[in-house]
């Protein structure tokens, strides 16, 4: 049954390929590779708006460290590692304390800049496999 199902299948691409003005392959597989349209140019402006984006996503990391360093975050995190008892007494204020000293406006910003210099990044090297799997 399946040989049938198979076969009526094959017969119906084939009267596809026939009706397409192209000459098809001598194997399905190839005519059907054959038949499917060309992929799009890569946009040229991709690797300069991957190269600005992780530029950002690197100095809004840097931003966020001196941030982080100037409201003392750093130095809530040495005591804290110090003297555990003040986060084992007071867990709420201790929590409380670090939440304040952290910039979350700039990790927020520089997280997505980042998460959209890495998406960049493989939108870039899809379009490069593609081109050197079309030279081979």
């Amino acid at each position: 049954m399946k040989s049938d199902e198979r076969s009526s299948t094959d017969e119906r691409i084939e009267r596809a390929l026939q009706e397409l003005d192209i000459a098809p392959a001598p194997d399905l597989a190839a005519r059907i590779i054959a038949r499917l349209p060309p992929s799009r140019a890569a946009n040229p402006l991709l690797g300069a708006a991957t190269m600005l984006a992780a530029l950002l996503g690197v100095a809004l990391a840097y931003q966020t460290a001196f941030d982080l360093h100037t409201n003392g975050a750093f130095e809530l995190l040495s005591y804290y590692t110090a003297q555990p008892a003040i986060v084992t007494t007071y867990p709420g204020e201790a929590l409380g304390a670090l939440a304040q000293a952290i910039p979350w406006l700039t990790v927020l910003l520089g997280a997505s800049v980042l998460g959209i210099a890495l998406y960049l990044v493989q939108r870039l090297t899809a379009n490069a496999r593609v081109a050197v799997a079309r030279r081979t």
